[in-house]
């Protein structure tokens, strides 16, 4: 019988990647065993598993897995073989391969002279699949005699056929009636040294630079329970071809066979965890049954390529706790038309939630996956799908995966984008892994340039937003100040006991919160305040700040024990550069000159660890003398300045708020002259009143983490998600529908238009609540 190589050569990755290529050898290890089964002699040279084998950087910020390619080329083995296969798995990209991959094809050749010498794709389950132009694959490199293209890996079962290949030119797309049947190889682990390819994949993940969703280390073994996908989706890559013959290939391997395989994953070569790449595994009607077997070993195991949750029931989910690291499944889109129509898929959404909601039952860590961006979609379309991935996260904790429509060369998508002209015939490159993940190769029609990214990225930033978990904590109402705009001028002047404080502070550190915001009224009215700080220090909160008028800080004994008793941070409230201004604001005469003496007292005595910013909040009195203001800010020294808008609660009402466009274009003024002066924010606004400066008001998506405490009033809630709060005097209208922020953005602010009645407020008196 003839004698074969099988060679997996390193790969050359960008910085972004998509897919698993961290298990491309399964499909050359499977051609092989195919080969050792026929009756081959068969050697393995497999980059994966050298001594050193890893992930090394590039020059370029690129990585190449497995071994540098100099010392791959010098570690060739010596000897003759009749056949020689490269392994071309799709991160090779082929057709416009790296320099390095052109160098291992002509090393091979060079070592092995007289030897036949094949490119097979080997097949590889899910992962995306690029259609290649075989012809002129073999026409650019004379040193390969054949390529065997995806489904033609049967041919490895007729090692002896191969052998007759030298100098044949030929490209095999599917092997007839020769070959073997590749459901009935195991793929050939024992050609390669697991030692050193378990070591590879801790090399790959241990770091931790490398998000690892599936818990892939040590002891991990890829594996397959079927070939191909009965499904036809819009975007899928199985089965490339398959429209010109009409058939579609789907195989599933028998369970009794799949049974002895996972034993011998298990019991001879060391796994402890299967990563299954299968394109749909749980479209096979033994799918529990097969869980049961993984089970029954004592394996862990995961499914990267996302199920359809129609095909899963609440038994299969039970038997994959405690199992699995993330179960995934598909959801696309969250039209149902669109699913039923041109994507192809008919799963109905319901399912989808149906799934979810098992999954929290159960404490199932659950993943969906989403594609934005289809040729046809328009704003309502992509919003349906952000709004639907959002509530699948807040109701059951549904991690969202979140990808762009990226048409691949041999797909219905591809087609429909070339007609379109979205994409040109020779298609995406798929070595930018950053089309799929962070950036859309084409604009649909129907929305405006740009839309989908943007739509995309303030998804992500309200979804980082919400993990920002952070304490807010009113800890008196009582305040000398009586501004016109002030949000808690309507609550009783009560104050937090110190029982209740310090319930407060430890029940939200022990839940993992590291970021305290001390508020009111005016907390430094508090008698307890310096000793609360303290004790959030000694708990462990890394971040405390302080939000404050300043008047109290005039008095410099006391602002140096404020400075020394443990925050972080510290905001002073100016909302003027004049008296006038300021005092309009506060409804208060000589504010400003006891705000500004306690801002130069924190100046002059603020430790180097504590940062200092101004809280600006814009009424009618002073839109316009925002650039006076951040002028003094800077030359005060404050790191920071905050440009708050008006929120409809409190005192506040329709004639104190200037309209938003002229509040807009005044805070814009002063960022074009101000930007590299001080750091600038903008809270409590709407992303479409500024159109290229909503990097300033994306911080503000934070609120979505932020939980605030009310000093105790009996007519509000004692405890408040910030973000919903204040959505709840926030409207949606038509414009919104068409706004890419949508998703991050309850919408205008609605105020009252009469001047709300402060006389009962004003009676209460000040009282401390345990």
């Amino acid at each position: 019988m003839p004698r074969l190589l099988f060679v997996n050569p390193p790969l050359v990755l960008g910085e972004d990647f998509i897919d698993y290529p961290y298990f491309a050898n399964h499909g050359l290890l499977a051609c092989a065993g195919l080969a050792a089964r026929a009756g081959a002699q068969v050697d393995i040279y497999d980059a994966f598993a050298l001594p050193g084998s890893g992930r090394h950087p590039r020059a370029d910020g690129g990585i190449v897995l497995g071994v540098e390619h100099a010392a791959f080329i010098a570690g060739l083995p010596e000897g003759e073989f009749d056949v020689v296969v490269l392994g071309a798995s799709v991160f090779v990209r082929i057709e416009a391969p790296h320099p390095e991959t052109e160098h291992v094809i002509a090393a091979l050749r060079r070592r092995f002279p007289r030897a036949v010498l094949l490119l097979a794709d080997g097949y590889v389950g899910g992962q995306h699949y690029m259609n290649y132009d075989a012809d002129a694959v073999l026409a650019r490199y004379p040193e390969l005699d054949a390529i065997l293209k995806y489904p033609g890996e049967r041919l490895f079962g007729d090692p002896d056929y191969l052998a007759t290949l030298g100098g044949a030119r030929r490209v095999l797309n599917h092997a007839g009636e020769r070959g073997g049947d590749p459901l009935e190889a195991f793929y050939c682990l024992d050609g390669i040294d697991l030692g050193h390819f378990d070591r590879f994949l801790h090399r790959c993940f241990g770091d931790g630079r490398w998000q690892n969703t599936f818990g892939i280390a040590s002891g991990t073994r890829s594996f397959l329970t079927s070939i191909g996908c009965p499904h036809r989706c819009i975007f899928c890559t199985s089965n490339p071809g398959w429209r010109d013959t009409g058939r579609k290939l789907y195989q599933p391997i028998p369970l009794t066979r799949l049974k002895h395989w996972a034993f011998l994953l298990r019991s001879v070569f060391g796994a402890r965890k299967l990563i299954v790449l299968d394109e749909m595994v749980n479209v096979r009607p033994d799918f529990t049954a097969l869980l049961r077997v993984f089970n029954d070993l004592g394996l862990t195991y995961d499914f990267p390529n996302g199920m359809r949750a129609d095909h899963l029931s609440r038994e299969a989910v039970a038997l994959m706790q405690g199992r699995v690291t993330t179960l995934s499944i598909s959801a696309e889109s969250a039209t149902q038309s669109d699913l039923d129509g041109p994507i192809g898929k008919g799963q109905k959404l319901d399912a989808i939630y149906r799934v979810a909601a098992w999954c929290q039952e159960l404490g199932v860590p659950l993943m969906t996956h989403y594609i934005i961006g289809f040729p046809w979609e328009t704003p309502a379309h992509i919003t349906a799908t952000l709004e639907m991935a959002w509530e699948l996260y807040e109701r059951y904790g549904a991690w969202p995966s979140m990808q762009f429509a990226t048409p691949i060369r041999g797909t219905a998508l591809h087609e429909q984008c070339v007609a379109l002209g979205l994409v040109p015939p020779e298609g995406v490159d798929l070595k930018d892994g950053a089309l799929f993940q962070h950036r859309p190769c084409f604009d649909p029609p129907h929305c405006p340039p740009g839309y989908v990214a943007r739509a995309r990225a303030a998804f992500d930033m309200k979804m980082a937003a919400h993990h920002a978990r952070k304490l807010i904590m009113n800890i008196t109402y009582k305040c000398a100040n009586r501004c016109v705009f002030c949000a808690t001028g309507d609550r009783v002047s009560a104050a937090l006991g110190w029982d209740k404080i310090e319930a407060i502070l430890r029940q939200h550190r022990d839940e993992g919160t590291q970021q305290l915001d001390i508020d009111g009224g005016e907390p430094t009215l508090h008698p307890r305040l310096v000793d609360a700080i303290a004790l959030a220090r000694q708990l462990g909160y890394h971040s405390i700040n302080v939000t404050t008028n300043g008047r109290t800080l005039r008095d410099r004994a006391f602002a140096a024990s404020l400075l020394d008793s443990g925050l972080t941070h510290l905001l002073i409230s100016l909302h003027g550069a004049t008296p006038e201004v300021h005092d309009a604001a506060t409804d208060t005469p000589g504010s400003f000159e006891q705000t500004v003496s306690g801002i130069d007292h924190v100046m002059a005595l603020r430790p180097a660890h504590v940062e200092t910013g101004m809280n600006v909040t814009i009424v009618r009195s002073n839109v316009d003398h925002l650039m006076p203001l951040t002028a003094l800010a800077v030359a005060k020294g404050f790191a920071k300045i905050n440009f708050q808008f008006t929120t409809p609660f409190g005192r506040a009402y329709e004639d104190v708020v200037p309209p938003l466009d002229d509040a807009a274009r005044a805070v814009m003024e002063v960022i074009d002259h101000f930007a590299g002066q001080i750091h600038i924010a903008v809270i409590n606004a709407q992303f479409c009143a500024f159109p290229g400066y909503e990097q300033y008001v994306v911080g503000d998506l934070q609120k979505l983490g932020r939980t605030m405490i009310f000093a105790a009033d009996p007519r509000f809630p004692e405890q408040v998600n910030l973000y919903e709060w204040l959505g709840a005097r926030r409207e949606k209208r038509a414009v919104c529908a068409e706004c890419p922020w949508t998703t991050a953005c309850e919408g205008f602010q609605v105020f009252a238009q009469e001047k709300p009645d402060m006389r009962v407020e004003r009676a209460r008196p000040v009282v401390a609540v345990a």
